[in-house]
């Protein structure tokens, strides 16, 4: 190895320094870096979710100039910004006083708040939104010293300058001059002199942060993270960049979205450029022009698994074969379609039109043009298009020509490099858009991009099936450049090869019915019918006794919306769990089918129920949970002298869809922060006591932080309240949503023992509280499956169709959240030993609905009319979900205990 110095660029995104875990990988990223003879500058962003929370805080002290309602949200969102960082502070065991200036720099910032709107708001709104990265840096480098590593903290500002402007700016460029700034980033061989020449083992600044030539702070726009550590790179004269994030790299498609998408291992910087440009989420659109003109490779690397080796690299690479890498969608696109016969053979009317975006100072991305028609694109949420500005441009515009304005666009882009050699190749995807609204079609003389632009209820449709189209098969020749998908590479045994650390045990819970194939049979064969459910006490007790060792949780509820089955509440009883129940039907449930009826070990959290449902929980003891400031508003004498518990929202949300995530204002669940002082109010006023608080972020979280995180968010706030019972033990329930594994020989997204060890870490700081837990896929998913038989096979195109008698009547978690299952045969097929044959299909059910669709582009073993089918992972939301649409009937049901 050489022994000349060099200086390397390491950037950590929000989701990568929000957690005791990510601060060790940084540390150990470090030294290993250190021990290449590499000196790391280290970019940081804000914690995940405190830039939007800063700028909801600029908006709300704007506001507060007239209106002085706004003073209780902004003390809110000023504490629980100030709270989340004690946190990360506590679990890295910092003294959370070094903030205190910081915090006392950010209350002086809001006292400063300008009278008038323009450029001064603007700067205003700057100085906010920089705090998040200056506090974070500040922990970070307690942090990395207390790791024994010599690091020098460099505020982005002495490094980092805009592009000379007038100052002060127009109001209309305010916002781009203060908050989506442009910086230089020439080659600076004093300051790389600087780094190279320094003892210390590290440099650690903010990401997103700049000067203007007056020492203004200014922001180089949301995500300019990215952008920061590629100037730095430039100026600093560094070897490389490496972006650490939650993915291993750009994918075909957004791999939370699109599960088959595949990891692009191989990226030229046109490529890379375009496909930020067009939507892609991992690299901000600007980021990419000083590597390109200094020739510096940049890697992202996946924070979770800093040892993996499989990674998107992002060079001068050029294709021997050109083909699509990936699809990408933007979405909040306005388009504007300008018709008028006055365009036609006139010169000028072009710049006419675009004088008048550049009046409001809008860009267009994408345009189209015809002998007497113009159409646009504008993407609304990067550019501040709001309604009063879409007003004045359209009054503008229609004086020249007939305006019409869609708005709730979605523009889905195809990109590769040579594009238009291979379009041949793409005529058959023409057929996705059939029957489909198409506002405008755009390729670019780049030759990079083929653009369309459709309605936001097709986009989703379109995205998967053009994906279907592209890349479910992938011929060898592009081994280089398509490596495994999004599934595969969290699936261990695919990983393993790849990742240079050892690998945790794999979770064959999913199989448990492989060794009673001849009992499962029998039992199908004697019910004379499928589809059936069938649910393994055994493997419910297995998880039960897993979630025994968290030794910090004083009561565990189980949610028994997920599987209500007599035998299978009998055995969660029988471990000493509760319950928690959503409706009195579910109460009455238990009531019929426990001998041990416990009101005491009862949770009772309804949602919009009716009010009679509370009265009844309330006669039968039962605590009740209230997720409704307003309830208790319309209900005094309900509440009057009771004690519950508050639901709240903190704002956090997860989960492996949108639909199962319940935090947030867009989920109907729980309080909000901002409702804290009126909820304290309602309570006095109506003598109600808390017994407790409860949060639960949503369903499918990996890792352990969450619940943590949740633990110590609950605690703080419950300091803040005094209305907390005095006789009892404060009760904290940080919910549920554990994630269970979806496919074989994958591991569990949750280490149990992790996970005891994190809420071990609150009890014994907080040893006051009684801890609980929600746990309910957890308990049951794996222990059921659902045996189907295959009446029908099909092919149309590309297409091969699987139709088994299991539709979405039986199991609609595919069709309502795109959920994964894994699927194979109950029985080796009789062709199996005549070799690997194998193809890929669609399985699908015989109800009459399009999203009739248990599995898409499944690889499985040849599949015949006859076979019996085993559908993994449906112990949860399974038969409980299913019903009788189209008459089809329920499926049977069967417990096996051994």
């Amino acid at each position: 190895m050489s022994s000349k110095r060099h200086i390397f660029i390491l950037k950590f995104g929000g989701s990568s320094v929000s957690s005791v875990n990510c601060w060790r990988t940084i540390a150990q990223i470090i030294k290993t870096h250190r021990s290449q003879n590499s000196i790391p500058v280290v970019v940081c962003s804000a914690m995940s979710g405190i830039s939007q929370m800063l700028d909801e805080l600029a908006t709300a002290c704007t506001k507060a100039r007239e209106h002085h309602k706004h003073q209780d949200q902004i003390s809110g969102l000023v504490n629980e910004i100030k709270n989340k960082h004690h946190i990360l502070c506590e679990q890295l065991k910092i003294s959370g006083l070094i903030l205190d200036p910081l915090f006392d720099q950010l209350r002086e910032i809001i006292t400063s708040c300008p009278q008038d709107e323009g450029w001064a708001c603007c700067a205003f709104k700057a100085n906010v939104m920089a705090m998040g990265e200056c506090i974070l840096t500040t922990i970070g480098h307690a942090f990395l010293e207390k790791c024994d590593l010599k690091c020098t903290h460099i505020q982005a500002q002495q490094w980092l300058c805009s592009r000379h402007q007038p100052h002060p700016p127009t109001s209309l460029a305010a916002d781009e001059y203060f908050l989506s700034a442009s910086c230089d980033y020439n080659f600076d061989p004093s300051l790389q002199s600087e780094c190279l020449n320094s003892k210390a083992d590290v440099f650690l600044t903010q990401g997103f942060l700049a000067r203007d030539h007056q020492n203004h702070t200014v922001l180089l726009g949301r995500g300019g993270s990215d952008t920061s550590a590629t100037c730095l790179a430039a100026k600093l004269g560094a070897i490389g960049v490496q972006i650490w994030t939650d993915v291993p790299g750009i994918f075909t498609a957004h791999p939370k979205e699109i599960p088959d998408s595949r990891l692009l291992l191989q990226l030229s910087y046109q490529e890379a450029q375009e496909l930020a440009s067009c939507g892609a989420k991992v690299l901000h659109p600007r980021c990419i022009e000083p590597l390109t003109a200094n020739q510096i490779p940049l890697s992202i690397r996946w924070t979770q698994r800093p040892n993996l080796k499989m990674t998107t690299q992002v060079g001068d690479f050029k294709q021997p074969d050109y083909s699509v890498k990936g699809i990408c969608s933007k979405k909040n696109i306005t388009v504007f379609s300008m018709d008028t016969i006055q365009m036609w053979q006139q010169a000028g009317f072009l710049a006419n039109v675009f004088s008048i975006f550049k009046q409001f100072h809008l860009s267009c991305d994408t345009i189209s043009t015809s002998e007497t028609n113009l159409t646009v694109t504008v993407h609304k949420t990067s550019q501040y298009l709001d309604e009063n500005t879409l007003h004045q441009l359209s009054t503008k515009l229609s004086e020249i020509c007939h305006l019409k304005v869609f708005d709730d666009c979605v523009t889905i882009s195809l990109v590769g490099e040579g594009i238009r050699s291979i379009l041949h190749r793409l005529a058959s995807i023409l057929k996705v858009f059939e029957d489909r609204k198409v506002f405008m079609v755009s390729q670019a003389a780049n030759n990079l991009n083929l653009s369309f632009t459709v309605t936001a209820q097709d986009s989703n449709t379109i995205l998967k099936q053009l994906h279907d189209h592209l890349f479910v098969h992938i011929s060898d020749p592009h081994a280089h450049i398509f490596g495994h998908t999004w599934q595969d590479i969290n699936d261990p045994q695919q990983l393993s090869q790849h990742d240079e650390s050892t690998q945790p045990q794999p979770n064959n819970h999913l199989l448990w019915w492989v060794g009673h194939r001849d009992e499962i049979t029998r039992l199908v064969s004697e019910s004379l019918t499928t589809p059936a459910y069938i649910t393994h006490l055994p493997t419910v007790n297995q998880r039960a006794q897993d979630l025994k060792q968290i030794q910090a949780v004083d009561q565990f509820f189980y949610a028994m919306k997920a599987n209500p089955h007599p035998a299978v509440i009998q055995l969660i009883e029988n471990m000493g769990f509760g319950f928690d129940c959503v409706s009195l039907g579910e109460i009455n449930h238990l009531k019929r089918h426990l001998k041990n009826f416990d009101p005491q070990k009862i949770i009772f959290t309804p949602n919009f129920a009716p009010i009679t449902e509370y009265i009844r929980a309330f006669e039968e003891q039962i605590t009740v949970t209230v997720d409704n400031l307003q309830l208790l508003r319309d209900q005094p004498d309900l509440f009057r002298h009771k004690q519950i518990m508050i639901r709240m929202d903190l704002g956090t949300r997860q989960g492996h869809h949108h639909y199962v995530k319940t935090a947030g204002d867009q989920s109907k669940f729980g309080i909000p922060l901002d409702q804290t002082h009126a909820l304290i109010e309602t309570l006095k006023t109506h003598k109600i006591t808390l017994k407790g608080v409860h949060f639960h972020q949503g369903s499918g979280i990996q890792g352990v932080e969450s619940w943590k995180n949740s633990a110590y968010s609950l605690i703080q706030w419950a300091s803040s309240v005094p209305a907390f019972c005095k006789n009892n033990r404060l009760w904290i329930d940080v919910g549920g949503g554990l994630a269970v594994a979806e496919k074989p020989h994958q591991s569990s997204p949750v280490c149990v023992k992790t996970l005891a060890e994190a809420l071990a870490e609150v009890k014994s700081h907080h040893p006051h509280i009684t801890l609980a837990m929600e746990p309910g896929r957890y308990l049951v998913a794996e222990a059921g499956i659902i045996v189907c038989q295959v009446h029908q096979t099909k092919t149309k195109g590309d297409h091969h169709y699987v139709g088994v008698d299991a539709g979405m009547h039986t199991l609609i978690r595919p069709a309502l959240y795109g959920a994964y299952h894994h699927i194979c045969h109950l029985n080796p097929p009789p062709h199996a030993d005549k070799g690997p044959q194998s193809e890929t299909v669609h399985i699908v059910g015989p109800i009459c609905e399009s999203g009739d669709v248990i599995a898409r582009s499944r690889l499985m073993k040849k599949i015949t009319v006859g076979d019996r089918l085993v559908i993994c992972g449906a112990g949860a939301y399974g038969r409980v979900m299913s019903s009788n649409y189209n008459h089809r009937g329920y499926p049977d049901e069967f417990i096996m205990d051994t």
